[in-house]
């Protein structure tokens, strides 16, 4: 497995306060050797969104694969975040 599906299958399995997925997300691909945190840009994707859950571009700047989406799904109490899928644009 690559190092990019070993960090999707990390990220898809992830859960963590709602205030810390971006950061969360950032760690994974740098410890899974996709890529340094600097390279890396997250963003909220409004228009993205389904079924409840909240959308997120993930860029990384020195590779040719085109961007990942997130969606993450906020509990009741909006403190804790589940990655629902993660995929390639």
């Amino acid at each position: 497995m690559s190092t990019i599906e070993d960090a999707i299958q990390k990220i898809k399995m992830l859960q963590c306060p709602t205030g810390e997925l971006e950061d969360r997300v950032t760690c994974i691909l740098e410890d899974c050797n996709v890529s340094p945190k600097s390279d890396i840009v997250i963003n909220r994707e409004e228009r993205l969104d389904r079924d409840g859950a909240k959308a997120y571009s993930v860029i990384i700047a020195d590779r040719i694969d085109p961007a990942m989406t997130l969606l993450a799904k906020s509990g009741q109490d909006d403190y804790v975040v589940q990655v629902e899928d993660v995929y390639f644009n």
